[in-house]
């Protein structure tokens, strides 16, 4: 596991790669949306999912350190911006506690129009809540879950691209 150091070189590292992109936030993404950053933990789950009974939504897990990740969050917030259905929870596997990390998150967040339904993992381990959400996922990210309207999911791993939405929501 990463020292805390590690992590906070790689999150200046992301936002030297992207740029100007915190600083141009949506005026939005600064009410108190912005400010919740939800602990994630084994009971965690079946809650999100049952707050979104009935409405497809994607459930996408991401660091601060993952470049895909950041790359797949900036294409969300921009896809959700034209398709007003497109419902995003994220979830970073990083820890909600931090309190070097959790800023770096909901700023990261902001940056991309995406503060809404933000969660981070909570005090319990890494292992325990990948196996909540997912036991065959092992942790790759990006990793995302597609559900539709009857809570029918599909796994995706990897970046998220324009299409990989197109695909992954023809189904809702």
């Amino acid at each position: 596991m990463k020292t805390v150091s590690a992590r906070i070189v790689a999150a200046i590292g992301m936002a030297v790669f992207l740029g100007a992109g915190v600083a141009a936030a949506p005026a939005a993404a600064t009410g108190p949306a912005a400010q919740t950053l939800r602990a994630f933990e084994p009971d965690s789950f079946e809650r999100l999912v049952a707050q979104q009974q009935g409405k497809p939504f994607v459930l996408v897990l991401w660091s601060l350190d993952c470049q895909y990740c950041i790359a797949s969050l900036k294409t969300l917030g921009q896809e959700q911006r034209k398709r007003k259905a497109l419902r995003v929870v994220t979830l970073s596997t990083d820890a909600a506690a931090d309190p070097e990390l959790g800023p770096m998150m909901r700023q990261r967040l902001a940056a991309f129009g995406l503060p809404g339904n933000a969660w981070a993992y909570g005090e319990a381990p890494a292992e325990q809540l990948r196996y909540m959400i997912d036991p065959k996922w092992h942790g790759e990210k990006p990793r995302s879950y597609w559900f539709n309207a009857r809570g029918e999911r599909i796994a995706h791993s990897g970046l998220i691209t324009p299409a990989t939405i197109d695909q992954l929501t023809s189904g809702w």
